[in-house]
């Protein structure tokens, strides 16, 4: 079983049309909550799993969707030079720059995971073994898009999740790095309802993913220190990784310290 991640901002891009045969997929909502302490800041986005003959992808398709769109706005702005950026904030929500940029793309011969990650325009990749979760399989039932589906529980990089799972589908594998069920998973969420996946289409296959280039590759706990600090604190991110220093203003045209931004990742453990 194997899930990609790829992290997609959309600023200077490059891409290359990924390979391996799609022959299942599942499109799923996906739903996070941003700040722990805050239930109301919780954030939709729609994520597909595409399975194929030896690899799985993991990836937003609106992510991908708005790199698509903005790659052609691009274009038609100049031919010739695609390193442009945006011009207002509203570009932000029309390519959306901010839903789920991590792919994660896992290598069934090898039993070996990929995450990717894009922040701002640099990209980042650690390879790691694949370790699937622990489940207890209980006898409760639930349809899901017509398909039965089987109630399971897990302790997985430090939460708790329940998934609902279909015996019918008999893929191992679901959302995310939820995985090694007897049967594809179709719902699932932490028992502090700060993540949720839901199965909303089974095997619509969209031709829109692209995989990047200039990858730059490092470990995990490199990776997930990065990514806390680009989520945290952009400015810090920018001035550690490119050294640009930029400060917001206040009312009175006095330089203030960007707040730090609330950081909830689904792992735990990094």
């Amino acid at each position: 079983m194997k899930i990609i991640f790829f992290l997609t901002l959309v600023f200077s891009c490059e891409y290359v049309i990924a390979s391996d045969t799609t022959y299942f997929s599942c499109k799923y909502r996906y739903v996070k909550q941003k700040d722990s302490l805050k239930p109301n800041s919780k954030f939709d986005d729609i994520m597909i799993l595409s399975i194929g003959k030896k690899k799985s992808l993991y990836y937003s398709y609106l992510k991908q969707y708005g790199n698509k769109q903005m790659e052609e706005y691009l274009s038609k702005l100049n031919p010739n030079n695609n390193n442009l950026s945006f011009k207002s904030s509203s570009d932000g929500s029309k390519y959306f720059i901010s839903n789920e940029s991590e792919i994660i793309e896992l290598d069934y011969t090898k039993k070996r995971i990929s995450v990717t990650d894009q922040l701002v325009n640099s990209f980042y990749r650690y390879n790691d073994t694949l370790i699937l979760p622990v489940w207890t399989i209980d006898a409760d039932t639930l349809n899901i898009l017509s398909q039965k589906c089987q109630r399971a529980t897990t302790t997985f990089r430090g939460r708790n999740y329940i998934a609902w799972f279909t015996p019918s589908i008999p893929f191992r594998m679901g959302p995310w790095l939820l995985g090694g069920l007897p049967g594809l998973i179709l719902k699932a969420e932490d028992d502090k309802n700060q993540f949720y996946f839901e199965c909303i289409e089974l095997n619509t296959i969209p031709d829109i993913f692209k995989e990047y280039k200039n990858i730059k590759m490092v470990n995990k706990k490199t990776l997930a220190m990065k990514k806390k600090l680009f989520t945290q604190n952009l400015g810090a991110f920018m001035q550690a990784e490119n050294g640009v220093t930029f400060t917001l203003q206040n009312s009175n045209d006095i330089s203030e310290r960007r707040p730090d931004k609330p950081y909830n990742p689904i792992d735990l453990t990094q």
